[in-house]
């Protein structure tokens, strides 16, 4: 190649594309990792919804989410993940352990302020500790940013919190040679990161020695690049080598392991709690958009299961739509969605166990109407509601879908068409 011709892309595929299968080890604490997260990610949405009784409920919400979030970002760097296709599988440890740190940090949080038992006093003021933090470190950015408005704002929301921790009984009763770092606001813990963390499960010689590993990659220490080249020609250039396949396991079970701790203790916290019935209606209209699909029974989410007749409930979607569910009958739910700025109802209809969804009246100058996936005429909706159909409605989008009975009939004869010809097909 001329030394001035630019390498393209495929040129990078062709030297990254090479070397061995990975091994066993890598391939289990990838499959691990993959599960968990796609499991955790159920147990997110089961407990959504459930109004918290204590601020440890609410921040175990949030940093659960934080975990599996940053679990998806390792599944997605890591090689031979089925979350991602790629061109070529990169191997890069070191932009893992970035992650993995956070997870860290992330969980030893979790186990602080939502799980560790503690009374009431003590969780008050390491709630402060972390609100005063949150403040300090907002001073420190807008000052960096020159923005006196913003300081000024935080700068007293800051004296505030340190005044609710001069009150707070807990907080009195610490060695007061403490109070002073404490209410600087930039320690955000009670306690050393390795305490947090072997009560959270961890060998605080574990700890330690990941720690080190780990913020040498971070922040870029001599260690995490001094051995690249000479007698390892591969590691850190991406390609597949021991030493990458064995820190890559190392991240992806240590990942895992932090997410499941979290997980059970969130089985705990939220144990005999049911979601709110207004959150699961607003769930079954939100899941009403995308095409129509299955038998007319299945036209739309059964909203307001729960009410009695006459009872009705309200939920708010977005900016633009209120959905009010009201009982008329016992198999019947009435269905009005309510254009919130001005007040007008842009859908009336009924949701029934035998018919699904099936509308009185929509506005056709608010939705986008179509039948059998294109755009469609009045007169063609009045023939096809003579006949069976399914409908959904399309919130987000502003879209009610329409498919006939001959759409349906058509898409299933040419399913069984693609069966036949298909000679591995049951």
């Amino acid at each position: 190649m001329d030394e001035n011709e630019a390498i393209d892309l495929q040129d990078v595929i062709d030297g990254g594309a090479w070397g061995p299968e990975p091994g066993e080890n890598y391939l289990e604490s990838l499959d691990m990792l993959d599960n968990v997260v796609r499991e955790c990610i159920f147990v997110s949405r089961r407990y959504a919804g459930i109004a918290a009784p204590e601020g440890r409920h609410y921040y175990a919400s949030v940093l659960v989410v934080a975990l599996i979030t940053r679990g998806m970002s390792l599944l997605n760097l890591a090689p031979f993940s089925p979350w991602a296709a790629k061109k070529i599988e990169h191997w890069d440890y070191g932009s893992m352990t970035g992650v993995v740190r956070t997870m860290i940090e992330l969980r030893a949080a979790f186990h602080y302020l939502c799980a560790d038992p503690c009374s009431q006093d003590e969780w008050y003021c390491r709630w402060n500790l972390f609100n005063l933090h949150d403040c300090v470190s907002r001073i420190r950015l807008f000052t960096a940013q020159k923005n006196d408005e913003q300081v000024a704002g935080f700068e007293a929301q800051a004296e505030e919190l340190r005044e609710r921790l001069r009150t707070n009984v807990f907080f009195q009763a610490l060695d007061p040679k403490r109070h002073k770092k404490l209410l600087h606001g930039q320690t955000a813990y009670l306690f050393p990161l390795e305490t947090l963390m072997e009560k959270a499960g961890m060998e605080v010689e574990t700890f330690r020695m990941l720690y080190i590993l780990f913020s040498t990659h971070v922040h870029a220490l001599p260690m995490s690049f001094y051995r690249l080249g000479g007698d390892n020609p591969e590691r850190g250039r991406g390609l597949p080598s021991p030493a990458e396949e064995g820190y890559s396991s190392l991240c992806l079970t240590l990942a895992g392991t932090l997410i499941v701790a979290s997980r059970e203790e969130m089985h705990v916290l939220f144990e005999g709690r049911e979601q709110d019935p207004a959150y699961l209606a607003m769930q079954e209209a939100e899941g009403a958009g995308g095409e129509p699909e299955g038998e007319a029974a299945d036209g739309d989410a059964e909203g307001g299961a729960d009410l009695a007749i006459g009872e009705s409930v309200s939920v708010d979607v977005g900016e633009d739509i209120r959905i009010t569910y009201s009982r008329a009958a016992d198999d019947e739910i009435g269905v009005a969605y309510v254009h919130r700025p001005s007040g007008e109802t842009v859908f009336e209809g009924i949701m029934s166990e035998a018919e699904g969804l099936q509308f009185d009246s929509f506005d056709p100058y608010y939705w986008a109407i179509s039948v059998d996936g294109a755009p469609t005429t009045l007169a063609a909706i009045e023939r096809m509601i003579a006949g069976e159909f399914l409908m959904r409605v399309d919130v987000e989008g502003r879209r009610i879908l329409f498919k006939t009975r001959d759409a349906r009939e058509a898409e299933r004869a040419d399913e069984e068409v693609r069966a036949a010809d298909d000679p591995g097909a049951e």
